[in-house]
């Protein structure tokens, strides 16, 4: 419904589908797609479900055993949680600098958003009472549905070659 006074144009002109505001015929493979897609989904929801927090707990497991005085910080519940999302603090580090060490090998992302002025802390682990010496390093991993378990040993790795670099 228009507001009054203010007419709305038209995105594709055409035929006068949807009132008149849009032309063309709807893309019947693309919604039966995503049909068929959303099918799958929740067929294999529980499945999925279950084998990315496998790969998400080797991940923890994994960086929780690695090097002394580098143990990471969990953030938020152990269990009442994303399946997928793994949120770490590392003391001492300052993440977007850290994760640019390695930025051509994983996709992550740094918990804080870093500006020219300095690093500044997201409101989330402000709100969650994270010290502010743990909270500049957090990093963000994310696990799918086709990561493999040589995949996370090979993050793993990966994090532990390059602590070196920024410690």
């Amino acid at each position: 419904m228009n507001k009054e006074g203010i007419q709305l144009e038209k995105l594709i002109h055409g035929a006068g589908h949807e009132q008149g505001k849009r032309a063309g015929t709807e893309n019947v493979l693309g919604i039966a797609g995503l049909g068929k897609a959303c099918e799958i989904a929740k067929r294999d929801l529980n499945k999925n479900i279950l084998h990315m927090k496998k790969m998400k707990n080797k991940l923890y497991k994994g960086l929780q055993s690695g090097v002394q005085n580098f143990e990471p910080l969990l953030n938020g519940h152990p269990e009442k949680c994303l399946p997928n999302t793994l949120s770490l603090s590392f003391k001492g580090i300052e993440a977007g600098h850290f994760i640019s060490t390695f930025k051509d090998k994983l996709a992550v992302s740094a918990g804080s958003a870093c500006h020219s002025s300095g690093s500044k802390i997201s409101s989330v682990l402000k709100a969650m009472k994270v010290p502010i010496e743990w909270a500049i390093g957090t990093i963000r991993f994310s696990t799918g549905k086709m990561t493999t378990e040589e995949e996370i040993e090979q993050v793993i790795m990966i994090v532990f070659k390059n602590i070196g670099k920024k410690i």
